[in-house]
């Protein structure tokens, strides 16, 4: 099996920087009851700027073309200000649900990440939902975990077979560098449909400083097992790992691994693509000569990373300079979360932004599955 490029399009691109900035990342794809596709991504006139809110873009035609952008809500009737990030649901008959976290930005001038530490400003996990299809949404709520304010939530949820909605999530170093819990990822879950929420399920740990960062989570079609990858970096000694995952063969309360991948990649997902197959998309970005997004066709019908197939879907045009003003960790920061999305034709959308010429922007291609 492999992956066949139908199209390749802009989800968003600054049509007048001359005029404002305008950049676009963090883009996530559902598809709507009536077929309609919803982008959701993060805009801003800076990668880290204040006022970084989610935007949603429609398609009408698979991903071909995209509408103008709007905002999911006004965020002037909050405080302190929020910088947020969240990935939308199709929970069905309307209903829309929103997950992610929200950067809390009480001093207007520093950035999200700290260059010196590679700690970050205090984030916490936050939801809202839609019941009429995305026209409006309701207002953030806020969850608790167990790292307190310092929380990672880049995944949607997902719904598993019993009504539970989960999602993985992962902490954030303070802004000193230091962690307020243990280094691990955590397993949300939720039993009354996203009201409330608990995380007592630990999905991976692979040492006390190394990243569980934009984590994805997939279930297996045949085995109904969840899938779990995550990027890892060591944030003292700079060691990269490789991609690890983590496997559930009862609904997520509980997990096997973490186990290697054998990738060397950043940020990366997965996407169940029929019986124990799964698709993964890694953006590599370090330690390669050659910087690339590529996908995996991988099967786990014996619980190993078997990779049948790999391939380059995406390529930068310029070269993937280093950046001394970010963390450490975030400095090769040119393109990122590479996800994809099985559509109702069974065809397969991947979405993911890129810095391009100084402009932020994002993308979307659209895969058939070939044998």
């Amino acid at each position: 099996m492999k992956l066949e490029k139908i199209s390749e399009s802009i989800i968003y691109d600054n049509p007048m920087p001359i005029l404002r900035s305008r950049h676009s990342c963090f883009p996530y794809s559902c598809e709507r009851d009536d077929g309609t596709l919803l982008a959701t991504h993060v805009i801003g006139e800076a990668f880290e700027s204040v006022d970084g809110s989610v935007y949603i873009s429609e398609s009408a035609d698979k991903g071909l073309t995209f509408s103008e952008p709007r905002p999911m809500q006004d965020k002037g009737a909050y405080d302190p200000p929020l910088t947020e990030s969240l990935k939308m649901t199709n929970l069905g008959d309307g209903h829309l649900y929103l997950f992610g976290y929200a950067i809390l930005r009480e001093n207007p001038d520093l950035p999200i990440s700290n260059g010196k530490t590679g700690g970050v400003l205090p984030s916490k996990v936050c939801w809202c939902e839609s019941f009429d299809h995305g026209r409006t949404f309701s207002r953030l709520s806020f969850v608790d975990s167990a790292w307190g304010p310092h929380t990672e939530a880049s995944a949607p949820v997902t719904r598993l077979e019993n009504g539970d909605l989960v999602s993985p999530i992962g902490p954030f170093p303070q802004w000193d560098g230091t962690f307020t819990g243990p280094v691990c990822s955590r397993l949300m879950r939720s039993r009354d449909g996203g009201r409330t929420w608990e995380d007592g399920t630990v999905i991976m740990s692979l040492g006390e400083n190394v990243t569980m960062y934009e984590q994805r989570l997939t279930v297996l079609e045949k085995s109904r097992d969840l899938v779990v990858i995550a990027w890892n970096e060591n944030m003292v000694t700079g060691e990269r790992l490789n991609n690890h995952f983590a496997l559930s063969h009862d609904q997520g309360h509980t997990f096997e691994g973490p186990f290697d991948t054998g990738v060397h990649a950043q940020s990366s997902s997965v996407c169940a693509i029929g019986g124990d197959r799964l698709v993964s998309f890694h953006a590599a970005r370090r330690d390669t000569d050659d910087p690339r997004v590529f996908a995996n066709i991988v099967n786990l019908a014996g619980g190993k990373w078997d990779i049948e197939h790999s391939e380059v879907v995406w390529r930068p045009d310029l070269p993937i300079q280093y950046d001394n003003k970010m963390a450490d960790v975030f400095n090769m920061l040119k393109f990122g979360q590479p996800g994809g999305v099985l559509l109702r034709d069974g065809t397969l959308l991947f979405t993911q932004w890129i810095i391009d010429q100084n402009q932020g922007k994002t993308m979307c291609m659209r895969f058939r599955l070939v044998e």
